[in-house]
């Protein structure tokens, strides 16, 4: 009895490692098929051509054999006065390789002609992405507790980062115009010299949820695409937080004054900002091809449009008015920043339709 067992599993073991070997001489069997359809093509017999390959088409050949495949029968029909099943067979073609590109100086006439036709022009591309921002204020007016002409204040980058994703339409081959939705997160410094003496530092940390809307132009150069664009996003606040310190300096000679820190946990700033703030966008990058999908690398510029206070809350905060003597300037806000990311073309290879009565949305998605 567990003689015959053992002689069972060994053979179930033997059929098993035995499949791969039956794959691969079947893949080695089509591909003297191949090879046997190029000969008769390279010899005139064409008529038969289509019936040797069908098998191995049907189940047998490699991705790349399917492909070169695909590419003899188109040609092999084209010979033949056969239009539709060329076609047929090109197209056929480019879903297995959306990326395929004739070569028109060395590539026959025919397939030049006929791949003009054709466009495997993704129609939506999505896309995700990460990086990281230097956000900077820009004062609109100046405003504060000591003389406000005069002020020595300063405003400085901080870092921030920003991530997020969305989708590309392509209008073109050239066009496209873009959506996205990014969680991002920014902030900028402040410090001042109050009174002559008093010293006077200001953080704020914001987090908003942008909504970019862009048109960008491309140009493809091999692997790598180049490209710019403008836009304009709508920030979301979601939250804004300030972190305060005052050093108050006693009155006296000036060279031995006497020190008073001041400082406090953060303080919420949302009820004085703006929840709704603009900015123009101005970008350029480049992706680069991987397979069928790309990784790109941007930079971007965003023009503050509004002011980020709300002008009615500017002096509601006691604490920050009689602790810190912090009043709000009105501000807008400027951002640099860099990404990094990964786009998935939705390919869609298709016929070219011309003088198409077509409606405006039948030809985005036919």
């Amino acid at each position: 009895m567990t003689t015959n067992i053992i002689t069972r599993i060994l053979v179930s073991l033997s059929l098993v490692a035995a499949l791969p070997l039956c794959s691969l001489a079947q893949q080695g069997d089509c591909g003297t098929v191949l090879l046997s359809a190029q000969e008769n093509f390279d010899a005139g017999r064409l008529y038969g051509i289509p019936s040797l390959l069908k098998p191995c088409l049907d189940d047998g050949f490699s991705k790349d054999q399917r492909i070169r495949a695909y590419w003899l029968l188109t040609r092999t029909y084209l010979f033949i006065d056969d239009p539709i099943s060329a076609e047929d067979s090109y197209l056929k073609l480019l879903k297995l390789d959306p990326e395929y590109k004739i070569d028109p100086e060395n590539d026959p006439i025919d397939m030049v002609y006929l791949s003009r036709k054709f466009t495997t022009r993704p129609i939506f591309v999505l896309f995700g992405k990460l990086g990281f921002n230097l956000t900077n204020a820009s004062v609109i007016q100046n405003f504060g507790v000591d003389n406000t002409p005069s002020t020595n204040e300063s405003y400085s980058n901080r870092a921030g980062f920003q991530l997020g994703g969305g989708v590309e339409w392509n209008i073109s081959d050239n066009w496209s115009v873009g959506l996205g939705a990014d969680f991002v997160s920014r902030g900028y410094s402040y410090d001042n010299v109050l009174f002559e003496f008093d010293n006077q530092m200001f953080t704020e940390n914001r987090i908003s949820i942008d909504i970019p809307t862009y048109i960008k132009y491309r140009k493809k150069i091999n692997k790598f695409v180049p490209y710019a664009y403008v836009g304009y996003t709508q920030h979301i606040l979601v939250s804004s937080d300030g972190d305060l310190s005052l050093t108050d300096r006693a009155s006296g000679n000036s060279e031995n004054l006497s020190e008073f820190p001041v400082t406090g946990p953060s303080e919420n700033l949302k009820q004085a900002r703006q929840t709704f703030n603009r900015s123009l966008i101005f970008g350029l990058g480049s992706t680069y091809r991987v397979k069928y999908n790309y990784l790109f690398l941007d930079i971007r510029y965003l023009y503050g449009l509004n002011n980020i206070v709300a002008i009615d809350n500017q002096y509601e905060n006691e604490r920050l008015l009689y602790t810190y003597a912090f009043v709000d300037d009105d501000k807008r806000l400027n951002s640099l920043a860099i990404n990094m990311g990964f786009m998935l073309p939705l390919y869609k290879p298709r016929k070219i339709v011309k003088n198409s009565k077509a409606g405006f949305f039948k030809k985005i998605f036919k």
